[in-house]
């Protein structure tokens, strides 16, 4: 679970910035909104607001990029460092910082780098077991090529001279030079247990995924049901050639298949408009065809099923949230941008408290714009709403927490009569 993260110089966020999930242990309302089973009470879930422009989606931008360069020992090869920095002032050569701090099989971890652009990508690594209440024990720091401590000091150095923009924690899942088993949970906790999704990701294999995990599909179909947008959600699976009869483009999809290589470890997505139309995969040496079917409701009690052609972007859209909702449900810290992309904000309102409301070891932080969610006798605490605005170019993010606000208090009105800042300020226009 993510304790805190603070970061400086990285897109609109020169100052240091810190964002939390620490609960106000003042406030009692929705206790169940926090996870006390660690050493350490966290909130479960958080939502992240501020006008167009003032930084909200780049604070998401901020958790990628960590996660990228954590996992991906090609990330900064493969950006321009200097464009993740803050633009918005001269001569800046000041380095991108950030820091995690992070709950993963009962261990604290503290994780910090520090990159220069000029000269090229210079790095300072290191990483601790926080001590929560005492004092943090370093497991390493890495400067430069230089990595203490080391179980072979010069294969390091060699290691790191070859792959100077890497972060030890990928290169040591490869060549472990680090003799420590806290960085493989680290490096799988940010791989697996740190999920972002943005207004454009894609989940191409989402068919796959509600067929191989039942109590995904399960998940998935009480979150549609209680939302009364489909009577049911099944994965149908037909044989391809009985698939393709009732198929216009059968020919077309014929040829395709011949110059594709489906075996029983792989196979082929159709993905089109944000929507995975259909699988197509091996079962005992035949092809299958895998689509979702919406068993839908009509006129005198006729039910239907329908493909997903036939449903909304709105469902779409709330169709490819759902795996990050299990996740988080099951343990897992996720971090949606813009949330209510597409769907109707009564919609969002009930499927976060529905979400809220749920059984959930895990975390959910959502940036959005909908200020019917901060309803704090019914949805949200004060301590879980945050807000980012704009001073001189600079990103400032800040709690709600930090404002008296009493547990009757009408939130969402006085953050739109501008209380609490993080709304548009806006000229008039002639």
């Amino acid at each position: 679970m993510l304790l805190r993260v603070s970061f400086q110089n990285i897109l609109s966020f020169y100052e240091k910035t810190e964002f939390d999930m620490f609960p106000n242990p003042k406030r009692e309302i929705l206790g169940h909104h926090i996870n006390d089973k660690g050493k350490v009470p966290l909130l479960k879930h958080a939502l992240v607001y501020g006008a167009n422009g003032s930084g909200k989606s780049n604070f998401v931008k901020v958790l990628q990029f960590i996660k990228s360069f954590v996992v991906l020992d090609d990330f900064l090869d493969k950006v321009n460092l200097e464009d993740y920095c803050f633009q918005l002032i001269s001569d800046n050569n000041e380095p991108i910082k950030i820091e995690v701090e992070f709950c993963s099989d009962n261990k604290y971890y503290i994780y910090g780098v520090e990159i220069n652009h000029s000269p090229r990508n210079e790095i300072r690594e290191y990483l601790s077991l926080s001590g929560v209440d005492e004092d943090d024990v370093m497991i390493f720091e890495r400067v430069g090529n230089n990595v203490t401590p080391t179980t072979n000091s010069s294969l390091s150095e060699q290691l790191l001279d070859k792959n100077p923009s890497s972060s030890m924690i990928s290169l040591n899942k490869q060549y472990p030079v680090v003799d420590n088993d806290d960085l493989a949970k680290v490096y799988d906790w940010f791989l697996n247990d740190l999920k972002i999704v943005t207004i454009n990701t894609q989940t191409p294999f989402l068919i796959d995924m509600m067929s191989k995990n039942e109590q995904l599909l399960v998940f998935a179909n009480k979150l549609l049901s209680n939302l009364r947008i489909t009577d049911s959600l099944n994965v149908e699976e037909t044989p391809i050639d009985k698939w393709m009869l009732s198929k216009k483009n059968s020919a077309e999809l014929r040829q395709i298949l011949q110059r594709t290589s489906i075996t029983d470890n792989s196979g082929l997505s159709a993905f089109s408009n944000n929507r995975n139309n259909f699988n197509i995969t091996l079962k005992d040496g035949e092809q299958i065809v895998q689509e979702f079917l919406f068993e839908q409701s009509g006129v005198g009690g006729y039910k239907r099923k329908m493909d997903i052609s036939t449903q909304s972007d709105g469902t779409v859209r709330l169709l490819t949230l759902i795996p990050a909702l299990y996740e988080a449900k099951e343990g897992k810290t996720v971090v949606i941008d813009e949330v209510e992309n597409s769907m109707h904000p009564m919609l969002i309102y009930e499927m976060l408290r529905y979400f809220f409301n749920s059984e959930s070891d895990g975390q959910l932080v959502c940036t959005t714009h909908l200020t019917q969610l901060q309803d704090q006798q019914e949805l949200v605490r004060p301590d879980e709403l945050w807000k980012v605005e704009k001073e001189n170019g600079n990103s400032v993010m800040s709690s709600f927490n930090d404002y008296k606000i009493h547990n009757t208090m009408n939130i969402r009105k006085g953050y739109e009569e501008g209380r609490y800042g993080g709304v548009p300020q806006i000229s008039s226009i002639d």
